[in-house]
């Protein structure tokens, strides 16, 4: 029984974070997780962008690092154009969250990772830089 209920809590933690449940941290980075071959923000990952849009205005950020990925699977320029996608849908939300488009810089980083489509390749990080 042990080893079911191991495998169902591994099996909800993948669905949450494939569900683009985003993280917000202390650290000035804000990372949001994207389904496999998507670039839809969910409520909750607009909001971790509200947050990093607020704590940018309060902290006096100059820039904000748009740094976009997407896992192995699939080709290479697939990849590329998906992370180029979710990068503007990132900056895009900032943007609506009054962000001036002088302080977003957008780095499309493409595929990342072995051929895994783990979660954790299917990511944007915002980072503030002071």
């Amino acid at each position: 029984m042990t080893g079911i209920r191991a495998n169902l809590s591994g099996a909800l933690l993948l669905s949450l974070l494939a569900g683009c449940v985003p993280v917000s941290a202390d650290n000035g980075r804000f990372l949001v997780y994207f389904n496999e071959f998507s670039a839809n923000l969910t409520p909750a990952a607009r909001t971790v962008l509200a947050d990093a849009a607020r704590q940018a205005r309060e902290t006096g950020t100059r820039m904000l690092r748009i740094e976009a990925r997407a896992s192995a699977t699939g080709s290479p320029e697939a990849n590329r154009r998906l992370a180029e996608m979710r990068s503007q849908v990132v900056a895009d939300e900032l943007r609506a969250d009054g962000v001036s488009p002088a302080m977003l810089r957008q780095v499309p980083i493409g595929q990342t990772g072995s051929g895994d489509p783990s979660v954790a390749e299917r990511r944007v990080d915002v980072v503030l830089e002071r």
